[in-house]
């Protein structure tokens, strides 16, 4: 498939620390030689390894990296996609952007192949410790199609907080809280083989499991149009 992003918002690493925010510029793999494995399925299939370098960390909600990496991932049973993952990541305020290095010091801004905003992953920089906790509601935008002149919209309500547990993680048994939303993807459309398909509007009610001890989103659950899926971390470091 022409490089189309598959929405998994998940593998969500949030925000968050106990008493103080710690977002994904206090994560553990956000360092020189840092790593990333992420895996999917469902509705929404995804594999991606990501490596980090030249990491500069100016706070906990403001950083940026060069990431460089692999990522495989399909939606709906359409044919999957592959995209090689070779650019800056930047985090400001809770959210990423995403740009490639065309040299002389130039940047641009990543258009299709796999976008990590759509994962949701960057978006989280509140402090997160109690049940009953609410997160606003978030509206941007992202590149499905690089042949796509037109960003796809996504809007997620308000999150809420729920009651801690303990679950498996990649690394080891991790207290977590779940935070629950609901997603919504605007319709669009993808180009496979020169051949334009619509895509339809995705509703998704989703469950982002953020791990305080390790600052992170270790899994996310969703249900998107009534099929299941998850998104997890397979290894961290």
């Amino acid at each position: 498939m022409q490089k189309y992003k598959s929405h998994l918002l998940g593998v969500v690493l949030a925000c968050c620390g106990t008493a103080a925010s710690a977002g994904v510029c206090d994560a553990p793999f956000m360092h020189d030689g840092g790593y990333l494995s992420l895996n999917g399925n469902g509705l929404i299939s995804v594999q991606a390894q990501m490596n980090l370098s030249q990491v500069r960390i100016v706070n906990s909600n403001e950083c940026e990296a060069f990431v460089n990496g692999n990522a495989a991932f399909g939606l709906a049973g359409l044919p999957g996609g592959k995209s090689k993952l070779h650019y800056w990541m930047s985090v400001k305020d809770g959210f990423a952007r995403f740009e490639r290095d065309i040299g002389g010091g130039g940047r641009e801004i990543v258009k299709g192949g796999f976008d990590l905003n759509l994962l949701g992953l960057f978006n989280y920089d509140q402090a997160i410790n109690a049940k009953g906790q609410q997160l606003p509601e978030q509206r941007f935008s992202v590149q499905f199609d690089k042949r796509s002149e037109k960003p796809v919209a996504v809007h997620t309500t308000a999150k809420t907080v729920g009651d801690e547990k303990e679950m498996p993680t990649a690394l080891g048994p991790q207290s977590c809280f779940p935070i629950q939303y609901h997603r919504t993807v605007a319709a669009t459309q993808v180009s496979i083989s020169g051949l334009v398909m619509p895509i339809p509007e995705m509703q998704s009610e989703v469950t982002d499991w953020y791990c305080p001890s390790v600052q992170m989103v270790m899994r996310q659950d969703s249900v998107q149009n009534g099929v299941p899926s998850y998104i997890e971390v397979q290894e961290v470091r």
